[in-house]
């Protein structure tokens, strides 16, 4: 519930519906409470619309922004990382891993079984063509990467 200071308000300054406004309306008429809150609202109502807003004069708003201007810009916050951290969190999971690799390999049994493997004859594929289209190929490599690396230190 709305108090009476409110509800005056609200109607001086025109914020209620047509029938708020009406039983606000009636309330004054036939109430005193209402009717003296209403006066006395209503004088400071006129008293406010006769104060003039004083404004800044353009040279003090000018000082003022560069006075902002010359404030240092806050640096954005960056979280550093703890690289001893991160190096213990490392080394705990390589400690992990090399432990499951030793007990894994320590509980094996060794057979050795009795195939044998496939031989494979690549001696036909190696040709003095082969092998000088294979040099061409990591010269052309080596080019390339001495060229990025000339590159990079020329930008």
């Amino acid at each position: 519930m709305m108090s009476i200071e409110e509800q005056i308000w609200d109607y001086i300054d025109g914020n209620l519906d047509s029938g708020q406004k009406a039983a606000i309306g009636h309330k004054i008429a036939t109430d005193a409470t209402y009717q003296s809150v209403y006066q006395e609202l209503f004088a400071v109502h006129q008293q406010m619309e006769t104060i003039e807003l004083e404004e800044p004069s353009m040279s003090f708003t000018r000082n003022v922004m560069e006075q902002v201007k010359l404030e240092i810009q806050p640096v954005s916050l960056k979280t550093k990382i703890d690289h001893k951290i991160i190096l213990g969190i490392a080394s705990f999971f390589i400690l992990a891993l090399v432990s499951v690799l030793v007990y894994a390999v320590s509980n094996v049994q060794f057979t050795v079984a009795k195939w044998t493997l496939p031989t494979l004859n690549i001696e036909p594929f190696i040709t003095p063509f082969s092998i000088r289209i294979f040099l061409f190929i990591d010269l052309l490599i080596g080019l390339i990467c001495i060229d990025s690396i000339f590159r990079k230190k020329r930008a």
